[in-house]
């Protein structure tokens, strides 16, 4: 018999890293005053594998360029952070990469968003942590 578990603790862990999370992905400001010059590189660079594949003139370029700049301070606060447990990490992180999809729909037109979502997986994976079991399985 197999049973899908997940402990109490676990679901108040979870709820309260969306809580955080809602909390930081509204406060663009603060944000803002954390790319720097090693992001912007970055973002630059991503931006760059990108191109060939959505071929967005420049300014397009640099809207895309800055909304990655932004999710990439997210990312990297994420990352940073010790107190969180791996699946945790993993979670947010997905989760930061499906708002910086979104916000991409504001940006490109639909058929560079549809490309943009078809290459992203290969441009800037999420990697799952060692030893995860995405399902949370428990057999008895």
């Amino acid at each position: 018999m197999v049973k899908k578990h997940v402990s109490s603790n676990y679901k108040h862990l979870v709820l309260a890293l969306f809580i955080c999370a809602s909390t930081t992905t509204r406060g663009q400001a603060f944000y803002a005053l954390k790319i720097d010059r090693k992001i912007r590189f970055e973002a630059r660079d991503i931006t760059a594998k990108y191109r060939p594949y959505l071929v967005m003139g420049s300014e397009q370029a640099l809207v895309f360029q800055t909304t990655v700049a932004r999710y990439l301070v997210k990312k990297h606060a994420v990352e940073q952070d010790d107190n969180l447990l791996p699946s945790a990490r993993y979670h947010l992180l997905k989760r930061i990469s499906g708002h910086e999809t979104s916000e991409m729909a504001d940006v490109l037109e639909s058929y560079r968003w549809k490309e943009y979502m078809r290459i992203k997986p290969l441009i800037q994976p999420i990697p799952k942590p060692l030893g995860s079991n995405e399902n949370f399985v428990v057999q008895e």
